[in-house]
């Protein structure tokens, strides 16, 4: 095979041309790919050459150029063009090659690195000819080593602490603060996991999130309580990051540290210096505002009631004047205790200031409950306090108001409070009053029918009257609804209204509602062995359906007498269901299944969601009464119960009208196509005797 040397034809000198040039061109692309250009500057003539890669890595065009030696050094940047020049010119002097590293600035005036080698070719007579170099761009590399030199400096001069972790979360590096902020050494913890600083303080579900965002959102930020080497426990906020490379594939964790114990600390101080009162520890008056501010809100939407009650101590004054302000505050951190130890844990009890006191008692179900309450405080108060073997004898006059009753907002229920008290004050002191003598009277009054209801059963005071249910179009009865009532052995007659929501705020409704199932049960049972097969109805409460024994209780009275299930006919009041819609619906669902008949009483009177009704398991809805009273006079009362009647036969549902009181309303419901009515048109409510009489003797002739 010939060498390139060897050719010798015109052909061989057109393919020795033509390789040359692939030569070069290939020459020229390997440059291009290391990002090395070449130069040579011809010394007797004064000529400089630049690669075509010299060229790019200056961001000239080669006609742009002046490619002189001079016009090189006016691209190298001002304050590198003495230490470029300088070494050249030794390394001439000295004869030898040179190697340096340098700024360059680019056409577009951004500045580049690179890095120059250099040889020198001498005649015989110990001259310069011509030198030869390479131009390396190392722009990259050297933004780089900055990026990785400042991030090194970050790391160990950053005042935060850092820890990186590899994918299994074992140390790799910590920094020097992180060292300081945990007293762990770097050689102590590397290799290790950040469970050595665990404090314990957090649980299983804290870590489960934590990771949860981590895996999610590829960090975490919060506060954690860790414990230093020495064992003590300090609160820091702490990032986690996962890093991840352009494979996206996890490589690393860096935990970002920052100790925050002082800060907690003194927010905490100024928290307490705000909110709470320095010598009793109990929240201040402004707190107590607060608490009672927010929760009044949620008191409009749930139709909840609270009490506030104020406190003030009686003859605190005596006690200052004659044994000292120490004493008197020793007094008064004791009064604090003995009240907060009277109240439930969600009751806020507050030092307004000087010897004055107040609480809030929140969700109250009685107001009963709250006489009772103002009333241990006096008791308490009535037994002298012990305080440096002295006793101290004292009284409270306590005056309530209760929300949204006296007032709707705090400096309202606070004033219509504090006039209570006032009242106390000037009636002699050591007692309770509400804010009005009508509620005075009215706690009073029910704190009696409580009381007296509690026996009501075992005295036998108790009894129930059954108001017929008819049929329009058969001309029957085919129901009753058992009503109970209450002949007090002293009191006479009392009004279910007045008895039913005493017994259902104090929970005596969950024995008075089992007493009346199982009388009207029985009284039922008794009608259908005679042969009057009527379907009976019992209204339940909101309180019975959250009871969870209920459904079981009915159920074993059932059985106990033996009615078939689907004679007995469930009322429940439409805004008791949607008090609780899904509690319901699942109490509702069971005593379908369990066979119960369902009905809901009092539709149209609250707010219900169509949505829900839909899915009630419900066969009747009863019309209220107050839509039924004016249906012959007033039209919106007809179209309303007009579309009740549409509704509940589009849902496969019956309808009973209550509050059919006249030959007018029975004959309104007619047209309307209801063909189930109860009310006084056809008999009030009967004792079972007279009950029976009824359905022997009914009549009914169509209007």
């Amino acid at each position: 095979m010939k060498q390139l040397g060897d050719f010798e034809t015109n052909t061989d000198i057109l393919v020795k041309k033509e390789y040359c040039k692939k030569l070069y061109s290939g020459f020229m692309q390997a440059q291009a790919l290391a990002n090395i250009g070449h130069w040579e500057l011809d010394l007797v003539e004064d000529t400089l050459y630049w690669s075509d890669e010299v060229y790019r890595i200056f961001g000239f065009e080669p006609q742009e150029f002046d490619a002189t030696y001079e016009a090189f050094l006016d691209h190298i940047h001002p304050e590198d063009r003495e230490m470029v020049n300088d070494a050249y010119v030794k390394s001439l002097h000295e004869k030898r090659g040179y190697h340096i590293e340098h700024r360059i600035v680019r056409k577009d005036g951004s500045v580049g690195f690179v890095e120059e080698r250099c040889e020198h070719e001498f005649g015989s007579d110990g001259k310069p000819k011509r030198s030869i170099g390479t131009v390396h761009d190392i722009t990259e590399k050297k933004l780089a080593e900055n990026e990785l030199f400042l991030a090194s400096t970050l790391f160990k001069k950053m005042n935060d602490g850092v820890m990186i972790t590899d994918t299994a979360q074992r140390i790799i590096i910590v920094n020097a603060a992180f060292s300081k902020m945990s007293g762990y050494e770097p050689e102590e913890i590397i290799g290790k996991t950040p469970n050595i600083m665990s404090s314990g303080w957090h649980d299983k579900n804290f870590y489960q999130e934590l990771w949860k965002s981590i895996n999610a959102d590829g960090q975490w930020s919060g506060e954690v309580i860790d414990r230093r080497k020495d064992g003590e426990l300090y609160t820091a906020q702490l990032n986690i990051i996962a890093i991840y490379n352009n494979k996206d594939e996890l490589t690393n964790y860096i935990s970002i540290v920052n100790d925050i114990s002082e800060k907690k600390q003194k927010e905490t101080l100024i928290h307490n210096l705000a909110y709470f009162d320095s010598l009793t520890e109990l929240p201040n008056r402004v707190l107590f505002q607060e608490r009672v501010s927010r929760k009044i809100p949620s008191l409009k939407r749930s139709g909840k009631k609270m009490a506030l009650l104020f406190i003030d101590m009686d003859n605190f004054k005596n006690i200052n004047d004659t044994f000292g302000h120490f004493t008197g505050d020793r007094f008064l951190i004791e009064v604090a205790k003995v009240i907060k130890n009277l109240l439930r844990e969600q009751d806020t009890l507050a030092r307004l200031g000087g010897d004055e006191f107040a609480t809030v008692i929140e969700d109250i179900d009685s107001l009963v409950d709250v006489a009772s309450i103002a009333q241990k405080i006096i008791d308490i108060f009535a037994k002298p306090l012990k305080i440096e073997d002295k006793e101290f004898y004292t009284g409270a006059s306590v005056g309530i108001s209760i929300y949204p009753d006296d007032a709707r907002s705090y400096e309202e229920l606070v004033k219509a409070a504090d006039t209570a008290m006032y009242q106390v004050k000037e009636a002699g002191k050591n007692g309770y009053k509400f804010y009005t003598q009508t509620m005075n009277e009215k706690v009073t009054q029910r704190m009696h029918i409580e009381n007296d209801l509690r026996c009501a059963i075992e005295k036998d005071e108790l009894f129930l009257e059954y108001q017929p249910k008819v049929n329009i179009v058969t001309k029957s009865v085919y129901g009753m609804e058992a009503l109970v009532r209450w002949n007090h052995t002293t009191k006479g007659v009392i009004r279910p209204d007045e008895f039913i929501p005493i017994s259902e705020e104090t929970g005596q409704i969950l024995l008075l509602g089992l007493w009346v199932a199982k009388r009207a049960i029985y009284d039922t049972k008794m009608l259908h062995d005679e042969g009057k097969r009527v379907i009976v109805s019992i209204n339940v409460s909101s309180k019975q359906l959250n009871d969870a024994s209920f459904v079981d209780d009915i159920c074993a009275i059932t059985d106990e007498i033996g009615l078939e299930r689907d004679f007995i006919e469930l009322e429940i009041t439409e805004t008791h269901i949607m008090k609780n819609v899904d509690k319901a619906l699942q109490i509702l669902n069971e005593l379908h299944k369990r066979g119960f008949l369902l009905s809901i009483d009092d539709f149209g009177t609250g707010y219900s969601s169509l949505n829900y009704l839909k899915k009630l398991p419900t066969k009747t809805i009863k019309i209220d009464r107050s839509f039924v009273l004016d249906i012959d006079k007033n039209p919106h009362d007809r179209s309303i119960v007009a579309a009740i009647i549409a509704m509940a036969n589009s849902l496969g549902k019956d309808v009973i009208a209550e509050g059919s009181e006249t030959r007018e309303h029975v004959e309104a419901l007619r047209l309307l196509e209801c063909s189930k009515v109860q009310g006084y048109y056809f008999s009030k409510p009967l004792k079972i005797e007279q009950f029976k009489e009824f359905i022997a003797d009914f009549k009914y002739d169509a209007i």
